[in-house]
């Protein structure tokens, strides 16, 4: 399946980022959202009660912005009790019940044998599905990133995305050979790593195969996040920016 050609940047939205969109037009935080081409809505942040409505409240604040559900349990960074996993089911079938749902929803790894009833509800809606690994102790190597691949290839979803801890300053290397020889063969394909050496990555992984990078909206929620506004400039700079080094200087200017 080939990868969508246009370029994604992604911010997370939670409570005080919606809440604040939603109550003032003129808040800052809605350039923020201006800068994205997506909203990852982190449903783990929101009170379960109000689910099935963020969506069609996220598309009222930005309805031209394509739309990434999750529900980020806390052992991969997010607020999403891992224990509660096997209830995660019903939760996504009310989020998908809802009148408006996200284009995507976003699986980890680990819950790959959720893959076929996750994508059974939601394919015949038109609902894709990213499967996603993160790893904030460091990036794997060449064999364990192409089982990674191997593994969602094999049941067929069509997004792959993994943030990994970068250690070093060529840490990254691995990653961009990753994309280059995977990113086509998915419709949605993220891999940056995270960390102080892993910022460049965000970007410069757009040229290496990726197509699809998150920025943060307000506080970072994960190591080395940059602020959309921030990647939105270097991003409509990035014809002139031809390597790893051009865009640190860039960001240096931050």
């Amino acid at each position: 399946m080939p990868a969508v050609s246009r370029k994604y940047l992604v911010g997370l939205v939670g409570p005080d980022v919606l809440e604040a969109a939603e109550k003032d037009l003129f808040h800052p935080v809605r350039l923020d959202l201006d800068c994205c081409d997506a909203i990852e809505i982190r449903y783990d942040f929101f009170d379960e009660s109000v689910w099935d409505s963020l969506s069609e409240r996220v598309r009222h604040v930005v309805p031209d912005k394509l739309q990434i559900g999750t529900i980020r349990l806390k052992r991969d960074g997010g607020k999403f009790a891992d224990e509660r996993v096997v209830e995660r089911m019903d939760l996504w079938k009310k989020i998908l019940s809802g009148k408006q749902v996200p284009e995507w929803l976003d699986l980890e790894r680990d819950c790959l044998s959720d893959f076929k009833t996750l994508n059974d509800m939601a394919f015949p809606i038109g609902v894709g599905l990213i499967i996603s690994e993160h790893n904030f102790e460091r990036i794997p190597n060449d064999i364990e990133l192409e089982t990674f691949a191997d593994d969602v290839k094999r049941v067929g979803a069509q997004g792959l995305k993994i943030a990994a801890m970068s250690n070093s300053d060529v840490d990254c290397d691995r990653l961009y050979k990753f994309a280059k020889k995977f990113g086509k063969k998915f419709q949605m394909f993220a891999a940056f790593g995270m960390g102080e050496t892993g910022k460049v990555s965000r970007l410069w992984s757009l040229n290496q195969g990726a197509n699809l990078t998150y920025g943060s909206i307000g506080h970072s929620e994960a190591p080395g996040q940059i602020e959309v506004s921030i990647m939105r400039r270097a991003l409509d700079q990035a014809e002139n920016m031809h390597s790893e080094m051009e865009i640190l200087a860039f960001l240096n200017q931050f």
